[in-house]
C-alpha cells in the first residue's frame, strides 16, 4: 500500500487527516511542532519539510499523493520544489495562502491548488482519495468528473498508458473505482475494463472536450 503525505498540521491539515483517518488512508504527516502530532495516532516526522531529509525519513520517494497545507506560501513554494526533485512522479497537492502564489506553486511544481483554506483542506482530501460525487468544481477552472467505462467504451482493452488521456486530452486520471472498491494508485499498466469508473481532472475545456471524445 502506497502512503500519502500530508505537510503541515494546523487547522487545514488536521482537518484534511481526519479525512483520511475516515477513509483509512496510509498516510503519514510532517509538521515542525512534535508536541502537535503526539499521541494522534497516525505516523508522523518532525521537522522542517524543506529539508530533503526529512522528507526522505517520510517517503517521499515512494509517495503515491503529497498534500502541502503549509501556512507560508514561500515554504510551500520551495518545499514543493524539493518534493518534485525527489518524487518527480508523484501527484502534489497544494493550499495556497494567496491567490498571488497560485501560479508560482504550480510552477514548482504542483499538479493541483487550491486557496481557500479549510475549505481547500477538506476538498484536497476528497480528491486525494476519491470521492463519490458525480462532479466537483475547482478553484482556478478545475474540475473533477467521473466516468463510467460502458460495453462500447473505446477505451475498454486498453491500458490507461495507451489510453493516452493525459497526453491527448490534458486530463489526468486521479482514482479508480471498481465493484464497490477505490483505488488512488493508478499505474500506467492497468486494463480499463467494463464497469469501471475513472475519476478525471482538469479544466473546464478539457473535461468537455473528454466528454466528446470519449462516450
Amino acid at each position: 500500500m502506497k502512503r500519502f503525505i500530508l505537510i503541515g498540521y494546523g487547522d487545514v491539515g488536521r482537518s484534511i487527516a481526519q479525512v483520511l483517518e475516515k477513509a483509512h488512508v496510509n498516510f503519514v504527516v510532517i509538521d515542525k511542532n512534535e508536541a502537535k502530532l503526539k499521541g494522534k495516532g497516525f505516523d508522523f516526522v518532525a521537522g522542517d519539510a524543506a529539508d530533503e531529509e526529512i522528507l526522505k525519513n517520510a517517503g517521499v520517494q515512494t509517495a503515491s499523493t503529497v498534500i502541502i497545507v503549509l501556512n507560508n506560501d514561500a515554504d510551500i513554494i520551495f518545499t514543493t520544489l524539493v518534493t518534485r526533485n525527489l518524487n518527480p512522479h508523484s501527484i502534489i497537492l497544494a493550499r495556497a495562502n494567496t491567490t498571488k502564489s497560485i501560479d508560482k506553486i504550480y510552477r514548482a511544481g504542483a499538479d493541483y491548488v487550491a486557496s481557500l483554506s479549510i475549505v481547500a483542506g477538506q476538498m484536497l482530501a476528497h480528491i486525494a482519495i476519491g470521492h463519490d460525487e458525480e462532479n466537483i468544481m475547482m478553484l482556478e477552472g478545475l474540475e473533477i468528473a467521473r466516468h463510467h467505462i460502458t460495453s462500447g467504451s473505446p477505451l475498454v482493452g486498453k491500458t490507461i498508458a495507451e489510453a493516452r488521456i493525459r497526453s491527448r486530452i490534458g486530463c489526468t486520471i486521479i482514482g479508480i473505482e471498481e465493484n464497490g472498491k477505490t483505488t488512488t494508485d493508478v499505474d500506467p499498466s492497468i486494463i480499463i475494463r467494463e464497469g469501471m469508473t475513472l475519476a478525471i481532472i482538469g479544466n473546464c475545456e478539457q473535461i468537455s472536450r473528454f466528454k466528446e471524445e470519449i462516450r
